[in-house]
C-alpha cells in the first residue's frame, strides 16, 4: 500500500510538472505571436495584434520545432544518464585508468552503492569545467550516471566529495533523479533553440578560424545571436516556471542528505563551493537545460530566478549555530580576513550549541630555538618497528596499562621536551615516571605518547577540556611554543574528540598562516640560523608573490595560536595542501639528513593536513639510509 502511494505522488508530481510545461509552451507562443501580431499591425491596421494571417504558421513551426527538439531528446535519452553524459562531452571514469582523485571518487561510489543496497552507478567527469558540481541522471537503476565536474575532483577531498556524491545517491533514492530527467526532455521544447544559438555562435571561435584572413567567425556569431535571441523568451519562462515549481525542493533536499548520512560532510562541501573561486558555475550551452538536475546553481549567481539558493543560505539552513559562530569570529579576524573566510568549524550538535576548545592565554611566542635530545640522539630516526619493539622499564609499562597511567607519562614527556627535567610546580606528576623516561633514548618519547595517547580512554566533556587546557600549559610555561608540541596537542584532540572539522580555506586568504607555518616548521630544523634565513627565502618565494614577500620579509614576534593556524591550513584544497608539504620537503630535506624530530614533525603534519603518513615515513627513511652511505 505504501508503495502504491509512494506511485501515485510520483506521477501526481510529474503530472504537475507537465501541466507546467504546458502553460510555458501556450505563453510562449502567445507572447511570441503577439510581438509579430505588433509588426504585422503596424503593415496592415486592419490585422488583429493577437490573432493575425501568419498566427497558424507560426504557431506551426513553433509546436513543430518544439515536438522535433522533444523528440530528439527522447532519441537522445534512449540510454539514460549515459545519454545525458555523451551530449555534455562527459569522460567515464574506469579505476583502471584513473588518477588518485578519480580512484577515491570511484572508490566512495561503490562504498554508497553497497550502503544502500543499489546497482553502482556510472561515474563520469566533465574536463573543462572548474567549478565544484555534479548531477544525476537516467530513468532505471542500470542507466543512471553521475556527471562530476572536473573542480570537484581536484578541490574536494573525500569527505567533502562523500557529501556531494551521499546528495547524489539521495536523488537516486527518492526517485528525483528520473523526474529531473524527465523534465529536461520536457522543457527541451523550450530550451533548445537557444542551445542551438548558442552553438552556432561558437562555431565562429573555432580553433580552425584563429589564422585566417577571412574567418566566418562575425556571421556565425552574428546567426548564432539571433537564434538565441529568439530562444531567450522560452529560456526565460522556462526559468520562472522552475523556479515556481522547484526553488522550494533544495533545502529539503539538504536537510534529508544530512539525516540519511548523520553527519556534516554535505556541510563542509557547500562551504569549500563557498570559497571556491570559481563556485558551482557550469560554462556550457546546457547549462540551462540542467539547472535543476545540480547539486548547486549551474548559472551566474547574477543569473535572474536561480532554481537552487545561494550557498550561504543552504548553509544557515542546515546549522543556523553558525550564524553565532560567524559574528563571534568577525570579532577576532575582521582586520585580516574578508567574512567569507570566518566559518568555524562544525560539529554535529542537533541545536546545541557548540564551543570548540581554545588555547589558554596568554598565547604564547613561536620558539626560535628547537628544543631537542642531544645530538647522538637525534641525527637518525629510527625505523617505527625498531621504536614500538624497544625494551622499556617495567614502570612505563604498567603505567599504559591504565588511563590515569597513561596521561602521567604524556604530562611527564611533555615536561622532559621542555628542558629535559623541567616540571612546574603545580602540576603533580610522578618523579619515578620522569627519571624513567630519562633513561631511554628520548627519540623513542614521541612513540611511547602516541601510545599513550591511545590508551587515554573516554571522559566527560569537561574533563577533556581540562586536561587538554593542563597540557597545553605545560608545552607553553615559558611563553614559547614549537611545531612538535604542537601538533602533539592535536593529536591528543583527535583522541579526545575535540580536534575540529577542518574549514574550508582559500589560499589567499590564509597567506598570512602559512608564512607561520613555515616559520614554525623551520625552527625544528638542526641548521644554523644563517642558512636558517636562506631557507625561509627560498620557501617564501615559492609560496608568496614579489609584493606578499615585502610583507613578510622578517619573522613576527607576535603571539601565536598554531592549533588555530593548523586547523585554517587543514581546510586548503587538496593540492594546495599537496604543494605547500612539497616545497617545505624539498627545502628543507633535499640535500641533508632528516633528524628523529623533524620526521616526527613531518608525519603529524601530513596527518593533521588530513594525509596517510606511513608511506611518507618509509620514503624518508630510505633517503636518509642513501644519503649516509
Amino acid at each position: 500500500m505504501k508503495d502504491v502511494g509512494y506511485y501515485f505522488i510520483k506521477n501526481k508530481n510529474m503530472m504537475w510538472s507537465a501541466s507546467l510545461c504546458l502553460l510555458a509552451v501556450i505563453l510562449t507562443i502567445f507572447i511570441l505571436n503577439t510581438v509579430l501580431g505588433l509588426l504585422v499591425h503596424y503593415i496592415d491596421a486592419s490585422q488583429s495584434i493577437y490573432w493575425h494571417s501568419l498566427s497558424p504558421y507560426l504557431v506551426a513551426v513553433l509546436l513543430s520545432l518544439m515536438g522535433i527538439s522533444i523528440a530528439i531528446e527522447l532519441y537522445i535519452f534512449r540510454s539514460g544518464g549515459h545519454s545525458l553524459a555523451k551530449q555534455l562531452c562527459a569522460r567515464r571514469l574506469s579505476l583502471i585508468e584513473s588518477t588518485p582523485e578519480e580512484s577515491v571518487a570511484l572508490k566512495i561510489t561503490e562504498q554508497l552503492a553497497d550502503t544502500f543496497a543499489i546497482d553502482t552507478p556510472a561515474l563520469y567527469v566533465l574536463p573543462d569545467e572548474v567549478g565544484v558540481n555534479a548531477l544525476t541522471a537516467g530513468f532505471y537503476p542500470r542507466d543512471i550516471a553521475i556527471i562530476l565536474t572536473w573542480g570537484a575532483l581536484q578541490n574536494l577531498d573525500e569527505q567533502e566529495l562523500y557529501g556531494l556524491l551521499s546528495h547524489e545517491f539521495h536523488q537516486i533514492l527518492s526517485g528525483e533523479t528520473a523526474e529531473n530527467t524527465k523534465l529536461k526532455i520536457l522543457y527541451s521544447s523550450l530550451t533548445t533553440l537557444s542551445q542551438w544559438g548558442s552553438k552556432v555562435a561558437k562555431l565562429g571561435f573555432g580553433k580552425q578560424y584563429y589564422n585566417t584572413a577571412y574567418a566566418p567567425a562575425t556571421p556565425f556569431v552574428a546567426l548564432g545571436g539571433m537564434i538565441w535571441l529568439i530562444g531567450s523568451l522560452g529560456m526565460l519562462i522556462t526559468r520562472f516556471i522552475k523556479f515556481l515549481n522547484l526553488s522550494g525542493r533544495t533545502f529539503k533536499n539538504d536537510l534529508k542528505t544530512k539525516r540519511l548520512i548523520q553527519n556534516n560532510a554535505n556541510i563542509q562541501t557547500l562551504l569549500r563551493i563557498y570559497v571556491h573561486h570559481a563556485g558551482s558555475q557550469i560554462h556550457s550551452e546546457y547549462s540551462e537545460s540542467i539547472a535543476h538536475m545540480c547539486f548547486a546553481n549551474s548559472l551566474s549567481p547574477q543569473s535572474w530566478l536561480n532554481i537552487h539558493p545561494s550557498i550561504d543560505a543552504r548553509i544557515y539552513e542546515l546549522n543556523p549555530a553558525l550564524v553565532q559562530d560567524l559574528q563571534l569570529e568577525n570579532l577576532k579576524k575582521l582586520r585580516s580576513q574578508p567574512w567569507f573566510g570566518l566559518f568555524r568549524s562544525l560539529e554535529e550538535v542537533n541545536g546545541e550549541y557548540y564551543a570548540p576548545w581554545s588555547s589558554p592565554q596568554p598565547l604564547p611566542l613561536l620558539r626560535l630555538s628547537p628544543i631537542s635530545f642531544a645530538i647522538k640522539d637525534a641525527i637518525k630516526p629510527l625505523k617505527p618497528e625498531i621504536r614500538r619493539n624497544m625494551p622499556r622499564p617495567e614502570l612505563i609499562q604498567r603505567a599504559l596499562q591504565t588511563a590515569t597511567g597513561s596521561r602521567e607519562v604524556m604530562m611527564a614527556i611533555l615536561m622532559i621536551r621542555q628542558y629535559r627535567e623541567f616540571i612546574p610546580p603545580e602540576v603533580e606528576v610522578s618523579r619515578a615516571i620522569v627519571d624513567a623516561l630519562l633513561n631511554l633514548d628520548g627519540r623513542v618519547h614521541i612513540s611511547i605518547f602516541l601510545e599513550a595517547c591511545q590508551n587515554i580512554g573516554g571522559m566527560p566533556a569537561s574533563i577533556a577540556r581540562q586536561f587538554l587546557t593542563k597540557l597545553a600549559k605545560i608545552i607553553q610555561e615559558d611563553g614559547e611554543i614549537g611545531l612538535l608540541d604542537a601538533l602533539l596537542l592535536e593529536r591528543v584532540k583527535s583522541e579526545l574528540n575535540l580536534l575540529p572539522l577542518h574549514t574550508p580555506t582559500a589560499l589567499d586568504e590564509v597567506k598570512p598562516q602559512i608564512v607561520r607555518l613555515i616559520d614554525a616548521l623551520l625552527h625544528v630544523q638542526q641548521i644554523n640560523s644563517g642558512n636558517q634565513l636562506e631557507v625561509r627565502e627560498k620557501i617564501l618565494q615559492r609560496v608568496l608573490t614579489p609584493y606578499e614577500m615585502s610583507l613578510y620579509e622578517e619573522i613576527s614576534d607576535e603571539p601565536i595560536d598554531l592549533a588555530e593556524i593548523l586547523n585554517d591550513m587543514a581546510g586548503l584544497l587538496l593540492r594546495d595542501r599537496l604543494s605547500i608539504l612539497g616545497i617545505a620537503e624539498a627545502c628543507l630535506w633535499n640535500d641533508r639528513i632528516i633528524t628523529q624530530d623533524e620526521l616526527d614533525v613531518l608525519e603529524l603534519l601530513y596527518w593533521r593536513l588530513g594525509f596517510a603518513t606511513e608511506e611518507m615515513v618509509e620514503r624518508m627513511q630510505k633517503k636518509n639510509s642513501l644519503m649516509i652511505i
